[in-house]
């Protein structure tokens, strides 16, 4: 099969789609990767032939910070979430949707692989499934499917426990609706219709789950929120495997000897421009607690821009090969 596999540029979306596309090569797949020509070595390596997205959408998300300046100054919260939406993602809509159609007019794929923020596949998704091939999404992340309880996804709320919870949570959904996702859908809806597409006219998250023939979610239900009612489109398939080898071990990689409870921080490969965000409050909340040791991992990120001095109970990293750390516990 001829299979396009098509990333956000970031390091986080690309990787899971990697193993998938390692996994299609060794089976005697010819595989296509579109992504930024950041991205160019990673994934050649996968052994797919690399093509870039137009100027428009051909961005290194890894240096987030200096492609999109404001973003240091922007407080946390519904303003940053609609600043992504809007200038991020949807504004590299109409170079994806082109980089996918030039590719497919040299490469006629017969599936097109991609990751849960491709919203350059939405103008074909939202036309008639006869003019063009079937279109697979991965989540990369969790499910941004709207909640059973109604609580907005990225407010960190735990499942309702009673009816009142669910009549607050959906007094907040509307609000961060109204704030956030109705404005970003209007912009997006902009867009297409240059592109002439048709308006999208459902919640922006739900229609990266509902609209794409399979929704591949990279996990087990056990690792989501409560859900009854998914559409069919959805399938757990857990985790790919790791690529081994990515990066080296750390110098301190024997101080995880199983002696000590394992704190695990990260802000990821994308929101890591601003460590106060997460990782500065866990390192400072848990610097008296010996009996914990505390791993950061920057997601490439610059460790230097971790401020103040670092606790003795934490260690540091840019990135770690997560599977070398299997280790049984030293025997006391």
């Amino acid at each position: 099969m001829k299979i396009l596999i098509a990333s956000t540029p970031a390091t986080g979306h690309l990787n899971p789609l990697l193993s998938i596309a390692r996994m299609l090569v060794d089976d005697g797949h010819e595989i296509v990767g579109l992504s930024s020509t950041a991205m160019r070595s990673r994934i050649k390596e996968a052994g797919a032939a690399f093509r870039a997205f137009p100027p428009g959408a051909d961005f290194d998300l890894r240096t987030i910070e200096t492609l999109f300046p404001e973003l240091k100054a922007m407080p946390t919260g519904p303003e940053m979430v609609l600043f992504y939406m809007r200038r991020v993602f949807f504004d590299a809509v109409p170079a994806q949707h082109a980089g996918l159609q030039d590719v497919l007019r040299t490469f006629p794929a017969d599936v097109i692989l991609g990751d849960n923020f491709m919203y350059g596949t939405f103008p074909m998704l939202l036309r008639p499934r006869s003019t063009r091939p079937p279109i697979a999404l991965c989540g990369t992340m969790f499910l941004h499917m709207e909640r059973d309880d109604r609580a907005p996804n990225f407010a960190g709320l735990q499942p309702a426990a009673d009816p009142a919870d669910i009549e607050h949570y959906s007094i907040l959904f509307q609000a961060h609706d109204d704030a956030v996702f109705e404005p970003a859908r209007v912009h997006l809806n902009e867009l297409m219709e240059h592109l002439g597409a048709p308006a999208l006219t459902m919640n922006i998250f739900d229609a990266s789950v509902r609209l794409p023939d399979a929704f591949m979610q990279l996990t087990v239900p056990g690792f989501e929120f409560p859900r009854q009612q998914l559409p069919s489109s959805v399938r757990f398939v857990g985790t790919p495997p790791i690529i081994p080898n990515q990066v080296p071990l750390p110098e301190w990689a024997d101080d995880l000897d199983g002696l000590r409870k394992v704190v695990l921080v990260t802000q990821g490969t994308f929101s890591n421009h601003n460590f106060d965000q997460l990782i500065g409050p866990t390192m400072s909340a848990l610097a008296s607690e010996p009996d914990l040791l505390v791993i950061v991992t920057t997601g490439g990120g610059p460790m230097d821009s971790l401020r103040g001095p670092i606790p003795d109970n934490v260690r540091v990293a840019a990135y770690l090969p997560l599977n070398g750390f299997c280790r049984e516990p030293t025997p006391s």
